[in-house]
């Protein structure tokens, strides 16, 4: 790495998209791609995201190993809502939008799971979602996120031996925040799961 990359790279460390490291170094788009390709062949440089989706640029001081991808690269793969990772999520084995789901859940954290409802589109494997999130004790959790994503996204739809509630006590998405929509009323009846999201929360994951 020469010494202008090297500050370049100080100046970017963190999440950007092209026109971000173009403001950040005060340079034009073009030669923000350039360099960010540059980087990136280096090592220094991870992306997520492409097509459709708003690509991320991960620009770190030390190289990059490559890895298989994460909650994070999922949801954001999916979600217009893009999430900065607060941690390195390593996955070992077969990982997809399923485990992505509940490991969202399981964060506690109000974006990502906001973000992780646009998966519902993507599950193609409804016994392991059931299987996994059994274990993780959060069915009731998975049932009312997906009937709160079906009022707004497209969903793939599920199977209707997976739609039987039996709740045994009350479970919080996040916290205990109560459901503040009253058009979530029903799900929070049905699932015993209040939901906090409000309408300005949905329009964030809505393209």
């Amino acid at each position: 790495m020469t010494e202008n990359q090297l500050r370049h790279v100080r100046i970017l460390e963190g999440l950007h998209t092209v026109e971000t490291a173009a403001k950040a170094l005060g340079i034009g788009r073009q030669s923000a791609i350039n360099l960010l390709c540059r980087l990136k062949k280096q090592g220094y440089v991870t992306v997520q995201g492409g097509g459709r989706l708003k690509r991320l640029y991960r620009v770190t001081m030390r190289k990059q190993r490559r890895r298989d991808p994460g909650m994070f690269d999922i949801l954001n793969k999916y979600s217009p809502m893009k999430l900065a990772p607060w941690y390195d999520h390593q996955v070992h084995g077969t990982y997809g939008p399923e485990e992505a789901l509940i490991d969202a859940i399981q964060t506690g954290s109000f974006r990502a799971i906001l973000a992780s409802m646009r998966l519902f589109n993507h599950i193609t494997n409804w016994p392991k979602l059931y299987r996994l999130a059994r274990e993780k004790d959060c069915w009731q959790k998975v049932g009312a996120l997906y009937d709160v994503a079906r009022m707004f996204f497209k969903v793939r739809k599920m199977p209707k031996g997976y739609h039987h509630v039996r709740p045994k006590k009350k479970q919080f998405l996040i916290g205990d925040y109560p459901t503040v929509d009253h058009r979530f009323r029903p799900i929070e009846n049905k699932w015993h799961v209040p939901i906090p999201f409000k309408s300005g929360d949905i329009a964030k994951v809505i393209t």
